[in-house]
């Protein structure tokens, strides 16, 4: 998106900051990223359909970066998580959210590997995949005043399952209903924790190891959709 952006920007002879801040009131208004570009590309007298996106290639990037390391995936999955529940100003957007969650399902178990090492490029490759699923859900989803409102009419073939999935979770979550990551069951988004319904939270919550030498309890810290780590206390 920010290459797109930064050509238009060059294109039109104005400064990044001056169009990148008008596609995010367009965002912001309910009109679609792409709309927004080529709206802005017809006002400077350029060729609208020179400024597209390439949805087929945004997604063959997604599941790229997901699938390079696993380990890495895990802490992009619980970041996100984390931003999606947060109602601050870095709150992710549930449309990329749900598309995230369509692409970590996809990530099969041949395609995932574990490196010796930490991965060193986390928050890089989060900002990401956070760019990169916005960037998709505007593409492939079509747009209304009211925010999404069905599938693209030309959404590729191959992406018509995400974006359907996508507009009928955003649906969901509009009408404060929430699919829960564990067990996919629709619950109420105020009874949910940690993304969760409340039988697969407390499920979670009772999986808990006693060491041999004590009968303490050793919490799990979750660390993305289910998986957890023993012997670490929740934040």
């Amino acid at each position: 998106m920010r290459e797109l952006v930064q050509r238009l920007a060059k294109d039109a002879g104005r400064p990044y900051s001056e169009v990148a801040e008008r596609v995010n009131r367009d965002v912001k208004a309910g009109k679609s990223l792409a709309a927004s570009v080529q709206t802005i590309a017809k006002k400077y007298g350029l060729r609208p359909s020179d400024y597209r996106f390439d949805s087929k290639k945004i997604a063959a990037r997604i599941k790229s970066i997901l699938c390079a390391d696993y380990s890495q995936t895990l802490m992009i999955s619980a970041v996100l998580a984390q931003m999606v529940e947060s109602n601050g100003p870095n709150r992710l957007s549930p449309p990329a959210f749900f598309a995230f969650m369509e692409f970590l399902s996809e990530t099969t178990a041949t395609a995932r590997r574990n490196k010796t090492e930490p991965p060193t490029h986390v928050e890089e490759s989060t900002m990401k995949i956070i760019e990169l699923t916005t960037s998709l859900v505007s593409v492939i989803c079509k747009w209304s005043k009211t925010g999404i409102s069905g599938v693209a009419d030309d959404c590729p073939e191959e992406l018509v399952s995400i974006a359907k999935t996508v507009v009928r979770k955003t649906k969901l979550y509009q009408a404060g209903m929430w699919t829960c990551l564990s067990c996919g069951r629709i619950v109420a988004l105020r009874k949910t924790r940690a993304l969760l319904c409340p039988e697969c939270d407390a499920r979670l919550s009772q999986d808990i190891p006693r060491p041999a030498s004590t009968s303490t309890k050793r919490e799990r810290h979750r660390v993305g959709y289910g998986r957890s780590l023993p012997g670490e206390k929740i934040d």
